[in-house]
């Protein structure tokens, strides 16, 4: 079964919800045993996850990549944001991911020139155990702060991106939150401003699949 005017069988996105959700099931009630067989599990899910991202990616960067981006919106349907870079011409375009259960899959497909430069498949959150942790912990530190101050605060850097929203105006700044740059996939730390650009909250963002190394760098 497909969605009219897209190749993607909706079958294999509700699919892959429904792994990474009954996963999350099983190691709640796998609480008493002993993490050793926790994170066989989860290691187990995230490879499938993955190997399901990458082809998805690969299949669709043929018909996008060099493409204007109503290719994008006549493959994904409606978009739910732009986030514009502050500093260049670049944008990146959300758009949803169709059977995504969950609703934390994203496809990120990134603009310059008026051409689609790359396309990424992004999840909110995609290691719960650990980002749910990371964001209480930040959220301490910086919320209520206004951007200069969080960037002093993090452990980060400096942001790799500030880009501000179609949908609502409002800022975010994009932080590489990998311990070691040159190693695992990337991982993105995302905090969020409100209308006085102080920090109101914050996410991380994992990358299933992408036509660039790094998705979210100038």
């Amino acid at each position: 079964m497909c969605r009219e005017g897209t190749n993607k069988p909706i079958t294999s996105q509700v699919s892959r919800s429904l792994l990474r959700l009954a996963s999350y099931m099983l190691l709640a009630a796998m609480g008493a045993f002993s993490s050793g067989c926790i994170t066989a599990v989860e290691i187990g899910v995230n490879l499938v996850g993955k190997a399901v991202d990458t082809a998805d990616v690969k299949k669709r960067q043929k018909e996008l990549l060099g493409a204007k981006l109503v290719a994008a919106d006549e493959m994904f349907g409606k978009r739910l944001d732009t986030l514009r870079d502050i500093d260049s011409d670049r944008s990146w375009v959300v758009y949803p991911v169709e059977g995504d259960l969950m609703g934390n899959d994203r496809y990120v497909v990134e603009v310059a020139a008026e051409r689609i430069v790359a396309l990424s498949r992004t999840e909110k959150n995609s290691d719960p155990k650990r980002d749910l942790l990371r964001v209480l912990i930040i959220e301490r530190q910086i919320k209520g702060k206004p951007a200069k101050e969080c960037a002093a605060e993090l452990d980060m850097g400096d942001p790799l991106l500030a880009v501000r929203s179609d949908a609502t105006g409002l800022l975010s700044q994009i932080y590489d939150a990998r311990h070691f740059k040159e190693f695992g996939s990337p991982d993105y730390c995302i905090l969020r401003f409100d209308d006085q650009e102080l920090c109101k909250g914050v996410e991380f963002l994992g990358i299933g699949a992408s036509t660039k190394k790094e998705p979210l760098h100038t």
